[in-house]
């Protein structure tokens, strides 16, 4: 290229290197032989500025350092912070090295009460929170509620990354409550600072909470627009994660010729951002993956080379070598390389409980077990099949609750803004019409605008009320598909898991394998009891009255609460679906009890009466303050019990004092059938 150049040109351009390299030597020689301070810091500053213009992040690392240490030698600590702030950035993303970058921020850290800024109280945490994403985000958390606090409003674009980075952190976690908040308050301040770009992140921070929670078309078609907003505002940057995450949610609804597709377009972008190294690492994998699942394995040994070639480059990234990992297993399944696909899935489990990735620690599970199961190995193959089916369990009762909650505030916010649009139109519409009839006539003006106050208090009773008939339907109907979901993941053990079982039990039992089949009993027993908790079966066995009376007997086998208990028969009073929200009531009556109470003894009581029954429970625990308790959103637990009432027409009363127990009382009326 350079002989192609005009003379003058080359002429300029080596006298210019010539010029910057003996200014690189100048500012060099200062820094080793002045012994004045400023002098020394300001030379430093410059070739930091030389080195970050050529990409030298080696030297700019070195110096940084040396910096950092003359800074705190001469207590010059704002100088220090701003120095360890920007030297996070190539730590953690071009070295890889974020633990480093958290070292050097806790250095700065521990003279916080002499920074003078609140840009630097806020900012050396918000860098640490980043440094801790990597491989911790409970501590990420942590630092972005600390940079919230540091941060002043002048700062409002950085409270705004806090909050962004935030909700990702808490989105990550399955805390989705928390993380819509986030993202809310992030793009609310991204607004303010009129900083589009950005705000974009807060849509793609709620597009995640969408697939999370198994809303798997919606996120696909908002990310579709998104996609598309980010091509008209040329922020090309951004599009391979988009088109990936797209991949993630096709791989989902095992739409794999859509999952390749947008892979293919995640490639076409993987140089435009500041992460090449990982963006290559994560497509070549779920390139390979692809092609094992779709039995392709010349194109899965293809890729999987190809991901090993930049695996080096982030070789302490967790994320991206436990997606490497997983196309790893999977090649190494399909070629029957069963001991290798072992020790690796062992080695990606560590690696996703640093993460706390309980999806992929799922599948994970999952896999190893069948690699046990293909080895012989039948212990091994039931203990992680138990860790899949009790950590799927788990995910499964936190997504949806987290899921419920999460809909419930959506639901409430947009009721509220769209309430308050209404008034705002109808009210400027009731301005513009005022003003028109007061200039033809004053009379009828005021006659006009009363006629229209009236009709707009009349209209607004009836939404209200309208509104008020909706969302106690959308509750209803919530607790109602809950219900479903439960008893097709219960029925789901029950079928599949179960009868799995028992067909290994009788296997086992063939080659009298005692210790096996103990373990296969227990797991058997085990998902029998999950069953049984996710879908009351025995009130299509035994009734409602012996169905509670059984749970009863439960908790007085299991606890060492002293019940004591007088149920009339209520058995023939209600249809299945009212049996049902009786049973949950009584259910999540004793589970608050048990696990908030701390009471010793409990007195429990069904009473038929003429036209309605009562359902009365009472302990000696250390009671609560039920208004504070109810406005707390965390206490889901009472607001699902009055819910369930209200669909039952019943009322639930509350009487608890702290310290002096609780008692619970449920009036639900029937008819005679």
């Amino acid at each position: 290229m350079i002989k192609n150049l005009p003379s003058s040109f080359l002429i300029f351009f080596f006298v210019f290197s010539a010029f910057s390299q003996d200014k690189s030597e100048e500012y060099l020689s200062v820094i080793d032989t002045t012994q004045n301070i400023t002098l020394k810091l300001n030379s430093i500053d410059s070739l930091l500025t030389k080195y970050w213009e050529v990409k030298n992040f080696d030297d700019f690392i070195n110096q940084s350092e040396n910096y950092l240490k003359l800074a705190e030698e001469n207590n010059m600590y704002d100088e220090m912070a701003k120095k360890a702030m920007n030297l996070s950035y190539p730590l953690i993303n071009i070295k890889d090295n974020p633990k480093k970058a958290i070292t050097i921020l806790n250095s700065v850290i521990q003279y916080e009460d002499q920074l003078t800024d609140s840009f630097l109280k806020g900012g050396v945490y918000l860098k640490r929170g980043g440094a801790f994403f990597n491989f911790n985000l409970t501590k990420a958390i942590e630092d972005y509620t600390l940079a919230i606090e540091k941060f002043k409003e002048k700062d409002g674009i950085y409270i705004a990354d806090a909050h962004l980075f935030r909700g990702q952190a808490y989105s990550g976690l399955g805390q989705f409550v928390a993380a819509s908040e986030d993202y809310k308050k992030a793009y609310d301040y991204f607004e303010k600072e009129k900083d589009y770009e950005y705000m974009l992140h807060a849509r793609s921070g709620e597009i995640i909470m969408y697939s999370k929670n198994g809303f798997l078309e919606k996120s696909i078609t908002q990310r579709e627009q998104l996609i598309e907003d980010l091509k008209k505002l040329n922020l090309h940057q951004y599009l391979t994660s988009q088109y990936y995450n797209q991949s993630i949610d096709y791989k989902k609804l095992k739409n794999y010729p859509m999952r390749l597709e947008y892979l293919e377009k995640a490639l076409t972008f993987a140089d435009s951002t500041n992460q090449p190294a990982f963006n290559y690492t994560a497509i070549y994998s779920s390139l390979s993956d692809h092609f094992s699942i779709t039995k392709n394995l010349q194109n899965a040994s293809f890729y999987l080379k190809r991901a090993e070639e930049f695996l080096p480059k982030v070789s302490s990234d967790i994320y991206a070598n436990s997606i490497y990992l997983m196309a790893l297993i999977e090649y190494q399944n399909q070629n029957g390389l069963l001991e290798e696909a072992k020790v690796n899935a062992l080695k990606r489990i560590d690696l996703l409980d640093e993460m706390s990735l309980d999806e992929e620690t799922i599948n994970t599970h999952q896999t190893l077990s069948e690699i046990y199961f293909e080895l012989g190995d039948y212990q091994n193959a039931f203990e992680h099949l138990n860790l899949f089916s009790s950590i799927k369990d788990s995910l499964y009762n936190q997504t949806k609750t987290n899921a419920l909650v999460y809909y419930q505030t959506l639901y409430e916010t947009e009721r509220k803004e769209k309430e308050l649009f209404e008034k705002k139109s109808n009210i400027a519409i009731l301005e513009e019409k005022n003003d028109a009839l007061k200039k033809q006539y004053l009379f009828g003006g005021v006659t006009l605008t009363l006629g229209f106050i009236l009709l707009f208090l009349y209209k607004n009773q009836r939404d209200l009320k309208n509104k008020k008939e909706l969302q106690e339907k959308y509750t209803q109907d919530l607790l109602i598909a809950q219900e479903d979901e439960r008893k097709r993941v219960s029925k789901d053990l029950h079928d599949g898991v179960g009868q799995s079982l028992l067909l290994i039990k009788n296997k086992v039992v063939l080659i009298k394998d005692d210790s096996t089949k103990n373990l296969v009993e227990n797991a058997i027993e085990e998902v029998r009891s999950i069953s049984r908790a996710l879908h009351p079966f025995q009130l299509q066995e035994m009734g409602i009255t012996k169905a509670i009376q059984n749970i009863i007997y439960q908790i007085d086998e299991s606890t060492e609460l002293f019940i004591t208990s007088e149920i009339a028969s209520i058995d023939g009073l209600f249809n299945i679906q009212q049996e049902v929200n009786i049973f949950r009531i009584v259910q999540e009556s004793f589970n608050n009890v048990i696990k908030h109470s701390e009471a010793t003894s409990i007195q429990f009581d069904i009473t038929k009466e003429k036209n309605n029954i009562k359902i009365k429970l009472t302990d000696n625990g250390k009671g609560f303050d039920f208004s504070e308790r109810y406005k707390d959103f965390n206490s889901l637990g009472l607001k699902t019990l009055k819910e369930r009432t209200r669909f039952l027409s019943g009322v639930m009363k509350v009487d608890s004092q702290t310290n002096k127990g609780t008692r619970l009382e449920f009036i639900i009326p029937y008819y005679e059938k």
